[in-house]
């Protein structure tokens, strides 16, 4: 049995994200095959009680040790740096001491601080220490999307182009910041990569190639389910999942819906997500659009990960079209597990897990013409099983076990 501390930037019960959702699969596989996991997790309040940034949720079912909540006291979000020091070098100290992790691996250090990784490394300098890279918020300060303010695609960051982003930022500060990050990052003594795009833009970026290691994440857990209906009708239903915001291109979904209805009039288009996170101008807008694009294209509001096996069931297509590049989307991870070929952008990371023709079908990023011509042409029922059935079976969760569990045993040189 192997003792691990799994961190991650949200509580999965309390901010339903991929990462989130991804850390939570992590935990419960590692407890099904018998080792111990205390996950901690940041929590947007503020404690109720003084004394500990740390809180607890209720434990989960199996005798596991209940999960703890890390209020995170004072977020620098420039440099991902935890400014209330004491809270790392006090109180996550005294948990490491108290749990005794024979390793530990970070979800993410957005809104925790990278400080994390210093004081494990100080803890246990023989420990190992795997850190999982959701996005680019190491190498972007656009919120890791390497988009730049002006909605183009960034394949690189420079502290002059940077600047040219957040002109009141100065090049210098850039060039600090990406010092200042890399000096943590190092630490890590296994980077692990969702997908071989992610590994390029790093290891592009200059982190060691050794420690990059490309390992998707934990297959889904619930069992897929039986078609609501036949393939004349599935191949016309579309669904966008996932949060409702301008990156993860919900307006050119809208866009291609309705474009789709003067083609296909008895397609349905569906969203399936939440629109909370999203600019207040984007939410108002979301919620008009909806509204007046009528019975074909319909909001179903917020979905919990359990339920999603059943609404999979009744869609033929699922949706992707992010305006960045993605690093390995779980909603496609999601699709191909319930068999449902998927139709997405076609860049980054999206374009790595859907082979185009094969298990699902490219439209060119951005362009709702483009995106509408590809849903046109995917309301073919025999289109729409030849690329189901070319969906490649979901990775053996014991395989993706093995290979998690041999970089903990795995300890730094």
């Amino acid at each position: 049995m192997t003792r691990i501390l799994l961190i991650c930037h949200g509580h999965p019960e309390l901010s339903i994200g991929g990462g989130e959702v991804a850390a939570a699969r992590h935990a419960a596989a590692l407890r099904a095959a018998g080792h111990e996991v205390l996950l901690m997790a940041r929590a947007p309040t503020p404690p109720v009680h003084g004394g500990t940034v740390f809180a607890t949720r209720p434990a989960p079912p199996g005798g596991a040790p209940a999960d703890v909540l890390f209020h995170s006291p004072d977020y620098d979000h420039f440099l991902h740096s935890q400014r209330a020091k004491w809270a790392i070098y006090q109180d996550f100290r005294a948990l490491l001491e108290r749990f005794r992790p024979d390793a530990v691996h970070l979800h993410h250090f957005v809104h925790l601080g990278l400080e994390l990784l210093r004081e494990a490394r100080a803890y246990a300098p023989r420990m190992p220490i795997v850190l999982t890279l959701h996005e680019f918020l190491a190498i972007c300060h656009q919120h890791g999307q390497m988009l730049k303010t002006d909605g183009t695609l960034c394949a690189r960051a420079l502290p002059a182009d940077c600047h040219e982003c957040f002109p009141a930022i100065a090049p210098a500060a850039f060039f600090l910041r990406e010092r200042f990050i890399k000096s943590f990052l190092r630490l890590a003594d296994h980077l692990v990569c969702p997908s071989e795009f992610l590994r390029r833009r790093y290891l592009d970026w200059g982190l060691e190639s050794a420690k990059l290691r490309v390992i998707a994440n934990a297959p889904p857990e619930s069992a897929p389910l039986p078609d609501a209906a036949p393939p004349e009708v599935l191949c016309r239903r579309f669904a966008f999942f996932g949060q409702i915001t301008a990156f993860k291109g919900i307006g050119v979904f809208l866009d291609a819906a309705e474009r789709l209805r003067a083609t296909v009039p008895e397609a349905r288009c569906l969203v399936h997500g939440t629109d909370r996170h999203g600019e207040p101008a984007v939410r108002a807008a979301f919620r008009e659009r909806i509204a007046a694009l009528g019975a074909q294209v319909s909001y179903e509001g917020p979905y919990r990960q359990d339920e999603l096996a059943g609404l999979m069931r009744g869609i033929g297509w699922v949706v992707v079209p992010s305006l960045w590049w993605e690093n390995a989307p779980l909603v496609i991870q999601e699709a191909f597990h319930h068999g449902r070929p998927v139709i997405c952008a076609d860049i980054g990371g999206m374009a790595e897990a859907v082979t185009d023709g094969r298990d699902g079908l490219h439209f060119r990023a951005g362009s709702a013409a483009a995106l509408a011509a590809t849903m046109a042409e995917a309301c073919d029922p025999a289109l729409w099983s030849r690329l189901r059935d070319g969906i490649a079976p979901t990775q053996a969760r014991a395989a993706w076990l093995d290979a998690h569990l041999a970089l903990y045993r795995h300890p730094p040189p």
